[in-house]
């Protein structure tokens, strides 16, 4: 029995659908994010020793903002990017959650998608559904089982994408008053910390849509789910 064939119990839900083309496509995504973090890390660090040096070579400094002005394109475009993909991606694992746990959910479906989007509650509604995703997931769960997947993943990723958007606020403030070397030098170093937290946070994503892909595809397989 394949996974896009397992369907609903009879109360009008939406069956349960393969995560697995959803999952590969963000978790290559996820691996240009990195790779354009790792572009801004390198450029930035170089204009960082830039802004503390004396004297500057300004024809080696000019071509470096160059590339630091295309690190930041870089990072938005394909966060953009990955953003889009990561967003059907979980809301397709919050339907087939609906599928797994018809009772197991404290939000409505529309939150997989408006938590993301929707200024100050993005910080705790997607991990709330994820949460709720997650233990709807897990093998047992509808049996009443305890459950066998720890959801400290979850947790740790997103306590990192949450921490990383503190320098990145202050950072975008940052560049926009700087005026002279100093101020400028702070801005790219938080800029910096900010990339380096925005790393650590894609691996960890990496491992949380990995993870409960799998644990979908498992749940699929196990039996047609209950009402």
């Amino acid at each position: 029995m394949s996974v896009d064939s397992v369907s609903a119990a009879p109360t009008g839900r939406t069956g349960v659908r393969s995560l697995r083309g959803l999952g590969v496509a963000v978790v290559l995504l996820l691996g240009l994010v990195i790779a354009a973090d790792v572009f801004a890390v390198v450029a930035g660090a170089r204009m960082y020793a830039f802004w503390g040096a004396e004297p500057v070579d300004f024809e080696v400094y000019s071509e470096w903002e160059r590339l630091y002005r295309w690190s930041d394109v870089a990072t938005m475009s394909t966060f953009v990017a990955c953003g889009v993909v990561f967003i059907l991606w979980f809301r397709r694992a919050r339907i087939n959650a609906e599928v797994f746990a018809p009772d197991g959910h404290s939000l409505v479906r529309g939150w997989a998608v408006w938590g993301w989007l929707v200024p100050v509650v993005n910080l705790w509604i997607p991990r709330r559904v994820a949460l709720d995703i997650w233990s709807a997931s897990t093998t047992g769960a509808h049996l009443g089982q305890a459950p066998r997947q720890s959801s400290g993943l979850v947790n740790a990723w997103w306590t990192l994408w949450v921490v990383s958007t503190v320098p990145t606020a202050l950072a975008t403030w940052s560049h926009a008053k700087a005026e002279g070397p100093a101020e400028t030098r702070q801005a790219v170093a938080l800029t910096l910390l900010s990339v380096l937290l925005d790393i650590a946070a894609a691996v960890l994503a990496v491992r949380v849509v990995r993870r409960l892909t799998a644990m979908q595809h498992r749940k699929a397989l196990e039996a047609t789910p209950v009402p």
